[in-house]
């Protein structure tokens, strides 16, 4: 009869690197031992500055140690290069985000603001952004939100982004918080979603403790959660505003109206729940802002004047989207190149206000016009264009779609089949045929094996979709 093999115990000495048992939050982090007591618990030092004095063996994962890296006689300091210019290509593409933005520092300080009066009283609350479309909203909540809490212990907060369009119900919503800022025994054992409530009530609770976590969770598209989730997210808007709660919610919407509609219902405007919910409007931009932004991101004498004027004054009329203006003075630009202009004149930038509705100038406009089926496919296409040639079988963007389907939620408007979702792409030119080396009748038989590839800028499609 053999035995049940015997646990091994863990020897640990001064000095040695584990990774260790934080009890505020059940979570594991890198340390250091610091000493060993005569009571057997250790002493530890944690990467990020913080001690404790009473772990146990049980609450350490060893960790080999790492080599120390030969040291080298330092370098002389260099002149500081000039930084490279960047193609004003490049800069205006969709993906490319500048190190610093324009006529939003009163609306960023106030989202930064937030978040930092949030982690020094580790209380939470609630913060609504609001504004039209293509005004910076979601760049600028995600800056301030890396600013204060990105070089924060998750000890310490705790944050996670959403996208209220990837929900088909308020359970998948409450899930994706619990995931997003809890531990992981929140969601076992499957809990119901009054039981989940309370679990994230009891998570979420300061109560007697001295160093409460900060848990922050930041919505974009929140009024989309109003149909399939508004319940849902009104038991979280509650647990952001109680007195006693470290949870912070953070919506980010167009609708100026929201706040309203989905939180306080018939709770008086000046009632004590009331105002621990805050508001940031981002405006249109109007056409000088919208000067400023392009010539920030390309500087001087790549556009003649009176036509970045014309562009700004155009969209500023229409939307005041920055995005739209990049996208058209892109266009503009590309056109000019071809016909061998510089700067870019005012023919090419009528043109490109003519024409910015086509895919072919652009993937904003194209990509804006889809229904939500099709944006799942170019997900799953974008999601393929890993390989040498970015190209993939049209039967594995099936595959893919079907895979997505779920994880973004199964919407009403999300049961359209994948090849009709591939012939919407394929019509608005984001997806299209890829060089195929197989014989005719190969393809003929096997249809499913016939080759696509994304043929916009992947990037591009990627913010576009965002």
């Amino acid at each position: 009869m053999s035995s049940a093999p015997k646990k091994r115990k863990l020897s640990i000495a001064v000095g040695d690197k584990v990774d260790a048992l934080w009890p505020a939050d059940g979570e594991y982090y890198p340390a250091k031992v610091r000493a060993i007591n005569e009571d057997g618990t250790i002493a530890l030092d944690y990467a990020d500055g913080d001690r404790r004095n009473d772990a146990t063996t049980s609450e350490l994962r060893c960790k080999k140690p790492l080599l120390e890296a030969p040291t080298t006689p330092e370098a002389p300091p260099s002149e500081p290069s000039e930084p490279s210019p960047i193609n004003p290509d490049d800069a205006l593409r969709l993906s490319y985000a500048p190190d610093t933005t324009s006529h939003r520092e009163t609306e960023y300080e106030a989202i930064r603001r937030f978040f930092a009066e949030r982690l020094e009283q580790r209380r939470g609350g609630s913060l609504y952004v609001c504004g039209a479309p293509g005004t910076g909203k979601t760049l600028h909540v995600e800056r301030a939100r890396a600013h204060v809490l990105g070089s924060i212990p998750t000890r310490d907060a705790k944050a996670c982004f959403l996208r209220g369009t990837a929900f088909a119900s308020g359970d998948a919503f409450l899930r994706a918080v619990a995931k997003g800022v809890c531990s992981s025994s929140v969601l076992q054992g499957d809990p119901e979603r009054g039981e989940l409530l309370l679990r994230l009530k009891e998570t979420c609770d300061a109560g007697t403790k001295t160093n409460p976590v900060l848990r922050v969770v930041v919505v974009d598209e929140i009024d989309s959660l109003l149909k399939c989730g508004g319940e849902a997210l009104r038991k979280v808007y509650g647990l952001a505003t109680r007195e006693t709660s470290t949870l912070a919610l953070v919506g980010v919407a167009n609708a100026i109206d929201v706040p309203r509609r989905a939180f306080f219902g018939d709770i008086p405007r000046n009632s004590e729940e009331a105002s621990r919910h805050g508001t940031v409007v981002f405006r249109p931009y109007e056409h000088k802002q919208l000067v400023d932004i392009v010539k920030q991101r390309v500087g001087e004498g790549v556009f003649a004047a009176p036509a970045l004027e014309f562009v700004a004054r155009k969209v500023a009329a229409h939307s005041g989207d920055a995005r739209r203006a990049l996208d058209a003075c892109r266009a503009a630009l590309l056109s000019a190149r071809r016909h061998g202009e510089h700067p870019v004149s005012m023919a090419r930038a009528a043109e490109a206000i003519r024409e910015s509705g086509g895919a072919t100038h652009g993937p904003l406009a194209a990509v804006a016009s889809l229904p939500h089926h099709a944006h799942v496919a170019l997900r799953a296409a974008l999601d393929l264009s890993t390989n040498a040639d970015r190209s993939f079988t049209r039967s594995a963007l099936a595959t893919a779609y079907s895979r997505l389907q779920p994880q973004l939620g199964r919407r009403g408007d999300c049961a359209g089949a994948a090849d009709d979702s591939v012939a919407l792409l394929e019509s608005a030119g984001l997806v299209g045929a890829a060089p195929d080396r197989r014989s005719k009748a190969l393809k003929a038989r096997n249809p499913g094996q016939a080759k696509l590839r994304v043929l916009v800028d992947a990037d591009d499609a990627r913010a576009a979709l965002e």
